[in-house]
């Protein structure tokens, strides 16, 4: 509680059964990458014991992702969720490689108080022979969610936070 390791290890999106095993290695590799030391380090984990557990699932072809605080990260409102959401796969929002959309949302009231139109640069999409493939400036000057959604995931993440009793934020995805 308190750090995180995001960006740290690798992510690997895209994979077929054929290189699954590929995927696993790189992933497993990643622990022991210099940013992962140096932040263990700096948050009193032990650097001499190198651990990750490496999760395979199944990944699905989003029309829309993004992130998801369950307390607005700029001013520190308890009442206000923010999502971030592009077109694709929600890598571009997570790795922070795009402006998405921004959505502020009253929790209490689920209604949205403010929405901005990102840049949205490139959009990353799942290939299915494998990996992804980004397109750029993909219906940038659209707005990735209808109202009805940004509701939706508003109350999906007032669950999350009741689940685990605290501030959460959440990875999302929206298909077919």
């Amino acid at each position: 509680e308190g750090t995180s390791f995001a960006g740290g290890y690798e992510t690997v999106l895209g994979v077929t059964f054929e290189t699954i095993e590929v995927a696993v290695v790189r992933a497993f590799a990643s622990c022991l990458d210099y940013r992962v030391f140096v932040y263990k380090k700096e948050n009193g984990f032990d650097i001499h014991a190198p651990k990750i557990a490496v999760v395979v699932q199944r990944q699905i072809a989003s029309e829309t992702a993004g992130v998801g605080f369950s307390i607005n990260p700029l001013n520190n409102s308890f009442d206000q969720a923010v999502i971030n959401s592009n077109w694709g796969l929600g890598e571009s929002v997570v790795s922070g490689t795009v402006s998405p959309d921004t959505f502020v949302v009253d929790k209490n009231a689920l209604r949205i108080i403010q929405y901005t139109i990102g840049k949205k640069e490139k959009a990353i999409w799942l290939d299915f022979t494998g990996g992804t493939h980004e397109e750029s400036n993909f219906k940038s000057n659209e707005r990735t969610l209808s109202d009805k959604e940004v509701i939706e995931l508003c109350e999906l993440i007032r669950k999350v936070e009741c689940i685990y009793g605290r501030p959460m934020d959440i990875e999302w995805a929206f298909s077919k």
